[in-house]
């Protein structure tokens, strides 16, 4: 009888989830900068939306 396939874990000793690290590592190089440089678009967008509400909002030049 065949023993069952051990279960990676989920987080490593310091908490880091490592299911989003295998993840990432899965795709391919150009899909990795695809999915980053989509995030970086969201961060840049919702920065852009706060500014346009706070027209007193800091800048990063600002800091």
């Amino acid at each position: 009888m065949a023993e069952p396939e051990a279960t990676p874990p989920v987080y490593n000793e310091d908490g880091v989830d490592l299911t989003l690290i295998r993840w990432m590592l899965s795709l391919t190089p150009a899909d990795r900068v695809a999915t980053l440089q989509a995030h970086i678009d969201f961060v840049t967008l919702a920065r852009e939306s706060r500014r346009a509400r706070e027209p007193h909002a800091r800048t990063d030049e600002d800091r």
